[in-house]
């Protein structure tokens, strides 16, 4: 009677479990499941001693940070029950695209002259670009007028000559917030995206036209030129993550706040390989990711992005898209070098610059240490992990599976050289034209 008993409590959980498995939207289930999973996975530990601290402290100032809870996207997607809006999970390749649209975020008018130069080019007649960029948007999400400068005056009277947009969302009741650039309501009618920030940096056309060809056989993916590690710090996560298949990119590591996991931002270099998040400025992105990042049930964490001092827009996007696509990010080389050697030394220079380049984020918060702001972004990381309840294996670099994939003494894999050269993108030709192959 007692195993009769067991079973018949076993069924009436799996029939529960069915159940509300059943009530989630179906284009969410992946990312349900995976989050059960590691929350019934992280009970199973021993809680840790360590307190977890909802403060932050920037010089001799202490003050409450907003936070998410563990594993909350459990209750978020449990709790939604509308049917609308269905998002549908980009398809793994779009090998027929010939087109992407480009969207800018501005928000200072005083420092648009890069910005409006790359506009201007970009939706110049029979430019380069001209076959390959269907519109180019501005999201301007500034307190100040667009037209205050010379350089807004212009961008303003462009919008009334070329493929060029202008939105204004703060005027149109949105809150001042940087995920105003991925909301679904620009219409866009093309499936890739390509985001800048009004800074940039903005990448040569070459550069583009080979993240764009990764895109399109990595149409699921995000896709960046300048990504982060997010690095593991305790021992079972690393044992975990080292359990993993080698350069497995459709992986996820379970991460338990309440046992101690801990993750750092790592700010001291753009990794090929093993990066968790890529930031805006020159990523590509499916259109269908749009309906996601601005889902309803999702609202808490766009709610987060607003409050949290470093208003971590950049690691959400790289967070959601991963759990629902099933796989981390992937890397293109943000720039191609010729083949030209006597470039030789030059290209090591600027690699170097590259590697040790600090957060252009930081901008916004001159008056601290560079620890600080690691600091501050950590927190941000860690609170949107836990929130999902695991995190993406890493990325691939451009030179995955080539002779460029090295491998130190330590087992790190790395690209050599770090940025390609013309010939070396292993789904472009040697003259960097796209191969007929796709995928």
């Amino acid at each position: 009677r007692t195993d009769d008993g067991a079973k018949e409590k076993s069924s009436r959980q799996q029939q529960q479990q069915q159940e509300t498995f059943s009530k989630v939207p179906p284009e969410f289930q992946s990312v349900f499941e995976r989050s059960i999973a590691s929350r019934d996975f992280c009970k199973t530990l021993k809680p840790s001693n360590k307190t977890h601290s909802h403060t932050l402290t920037v010089g001799n100032v202490t003050e409450a940070v907003a936070d998410l809870p563990d594993f909350g996207i459990v209750k978020a997607l449990q709790n939604y029950s509308n049917p609308i809006p269905k998002c549908n999970v980009p398809p793994s390749t779009e090998c027929s695209e010939t087109m992407f649209t480009v969207i800018f975020m501005g928000y200072n008018p005083d420092r648009l002259h890069q910005l409006k130069r790359q506009v201007f080019g970009m939706t110049q007649p029979n430019s380069q670009w001209s076959p390959h960029v269907k519109e180019v948007l501005l999201v301007w999400n500034g307190e100040r007028e667009l037209t205050e400068t010379q350089d807004g005056v212009r961008l303003k009277d462009l919008a009334n000559q070329r493929n060029f947009r202008i939105f204004f969302p703060l005027k149109e009741g949105f809150p001042n917030d940087l995920m105003n650039r991925y909301h679904p309501r620009f219409n866009i009618t093309t499936k890739a995206i390509l985001f800048y920030d009004d800074d940039g940096p903005f990448y040569s056309y070459d550069a583009i036209m080979g993240g764009f060809e990764l895109w399109k056989r990595n149409s699921n993916a995000q896709i960046g030129a300048m990504a982060r590690r997010l690095d593991v710090l305790e021992l079972r996560q690393e044992q975990e993550a080292a359990a993993l298949p080698p350069l497995d990119d459709h992986a996820f590591i379970k991460h338990c706040r309440a046992s101690g996991d801990s993750i750092s931002y790592n700010f001291y270099e753009f990794a090929n390989y093993h990066a968790r998040m890529v930031l805006p400025s020159g990523s590509f992105l499916h259109a269908n990711y749009l309906c996601f990042l601005w889902h309803p049930a999702l609202e808490p964490i766009r709610e987060f992005v607003r409050a949290h001092p470093v208003h971590p827009d950049d690691v959400t996007v790289s967070t959601i898209v991963s759990h629902v696509a099933g796989r981390a990010p992937m890397v293109y080389s943000r720039r191609i070098n010729p083949k030209d050697e006597k470039k030789k030394i030059r290209r090591r220079l600027l690699q170097e610059r590259d590697l040790y380049n600090f957060p252009r984020r930081r901008l916004l918060w001159e008056d601290v240490s560079p620890q600080e702001w690691a600091t501050m972004r950590s927190k941000a990381v860690n609170s949107l992990v836990s929130y999902f309840g695991g995190i993406n294996s890493g990325s691939l670099g451009w030179c995955h599976g080539t002779k460029y994939q090295k491998k130190d003494k330590k087992g790190n894999v790395f690209c050599d050289p770090l940025m390609a050269n013309v010939g070396m993108l292993p789904w472009m030709t040697p003259d960097h034209k796209p191969k007929d192959t796709c995928p």
